[in-house]
């Protein structure tokens, strides 16, 4: 792979994610993730959420209450819920973004602490801001950009560790570290910084429960003080990163007029980044690879034509999507599928039972390369379509096809306890291990 020369600083970043840091078996665990809390962790939950789509499209409840697992909160705030499950449900509710709104979002605390972001806006409010960033998340910057910039040497540098291993655990060896590194070096991050700043921002937002006040406050102001000195080294010497570009971003206006993007616009894309890109596409990648293990013909068939790699990643996003559940907020009554949903009620979209509605998609339950495409929501659906989509597209691509390159005859280690897909917000792998000669 052709990538850009490392710079001193780049180098050091990336030392750093090569080392054997604590933090990555205790953040990395499908089993400890915060989203996971009260779930039967010995329980696969996609039966009961397709069981749950063929008896009605529409449920009233939440998905946590009609899969009877435990309540987790979500606000202070308490709302009846409804839940959508069929795929025509579910696109009406992504689409519908003024009805099913995404500004339910401002009443999590964890959402909040982050600050304004476009996860929590809906209409022109959202477009604007979106816009202002789009341009450095567009796929043809990804190819050119991304992959050369950051993606492809990470990739490298990951495998290279590997080289004269027998067997690893992938999921924590290249599926964790991998977008971690690509993102906390895309804003600029370097050191021990680059894993610190997840950690901090974990503890500070979402994590801030199991912590005393003072100690969230304190990770929150380690997380803001990092990112201001970022701002302040990038608006002196503008580097080739995320942040140098967010600096120079503008919102345009209605009327034509322009500004530049405020301090916190800044800090909320960067720490969306970090959260969306750190943990989504670290789960994506080891059930993707699970798959491929479990199907091997596939492994097989994109080892051949690597074209396939593409379709690999798309069908894992349909059949095993990492995060099967997003809210909205209803704010005027809505038939939806021949159920009334009232105004004031909180309605979460079961992407994950929408992505298996044979209504859309043959055989839902088989993994399978060859189908014909169909759009799936893995990445979500509408204005809120995830920003860098194709960013988490180019990490897996490109980390399947190294692994196909270095390691062809790679495969599920039989020494080890079968791996499992567990959770129900936060869907992932319990491991990845695999014999790699």
């Amino acid at each position: 792979m052709a990538t850009c020369p490392m710079t001193s600083k780049e180098s050091n970043a990336l030392a750093s994610l090569m080392s054997d840091n604590p933090r990555y078996k205790e953040m990395f665990d499908v089993n400890s993730q915060t989203a996971n809390i009260g779930v039967d962790m010995d329980k696969d939950y996609t039966g009961e959420m397709n069981r749950l789509r063929d008896a009605a499209p529409v449920h009233k409840g939440s998905l946590r209450e009609l899969l009877g697992v435990a309540e987790q909160e979500f606000s202070p705030i308490k709302r009846d819920a409804y839940t959508f499950f069929s795929y025509r449900a579910c696109e009406i509710g992504f689409r519908e973004n003024l009805i099913f709104s995404s500004e339910g979002y401002k009443e999590s605390p964890g959402v909040a602490s982050i600050g304004p972001t476009i996860l929590a806006m809906v209409g022109k409010e959202h477009k604007r801001l979106r816009s202002a960033a789009q341009p450095l998340f567009k796929r043809p910057k990804v190819l050119s950009w991304w992959n050369k910039r950051w993606v492809e040497e990470t990739v490298d540098a990951l495998l290279d560790r590997l080289v004269g291993e027998d067997a690893v655990d992938l999921n924590t060896q290249l599926c964790a570290r991998l977008p971690m590194a690509t993102i906390t070096r895309a804003i600029g991050l370097e050191g021990e910084n680059v894993i610190e700043f997840r950690y901090q921002l974990d503890r500070g937002t979402f994590g801030a429960s199991r912590l005393k006040p003072e100690e969230a406050a304190e990770s929150r102001a380690w997380v803001d003080q990092t990112l201001r000195d970022l701002i302040a080294e990038n608006t002196k010497n503008p580097g080739d990163n995320v942040i140098a570009g967010l600096i120079k971003s503008e919102i345009t206006h209605e009327d034509g007029s322009k500004r530049l993007l405020t301090e916190d616009e800044i800090f909320g894309y960067a720490k969306l980044a970090i959260f969306a890109g750190g943990g989504t596409t670290w789960r994506q990648l080891g059930i993707t690879l699970d798959a491929l293990m479990n199907h091997y013909h596939f492994w097989e068939a994109c080892r051949e034509d690597r074209s396939l790699v593409d379709r690999a990643v798309e069908e894992s996003l349909r059949w095993r999507a990492t995060d099967p559940v997003f809210p909205r907020l209803c704010v005027q009554d809505t038939e939806v599928e021949g159920v009334m949903v009232p105004a004031g009620v909180r309605v979460h979209l079961c992407l994950g039972a929408a992505n298996h509605d044979p209504a859309v998609f043959d055989r839902p339950e088989e993994y399978d390369l060859f189908r014909d495409q169909k759009h799936n929501m893995g990445f979500g659906f509408g204005p809120h379509r995830c920003l860098g989509m194709d960013v988490a597209r180019q990490e897996m691509i490109v980390a399947i096809n190294g692994l196909l390159d270095r390691f062809p005859k790679m495969r599920l280690d039989p020494g080890k306890p079968r791996p499992e897909y567990r959770g129900v917000d936060h869907r992932g792998m319990t491991a990845v291990p695999v014999k790699l000669k």
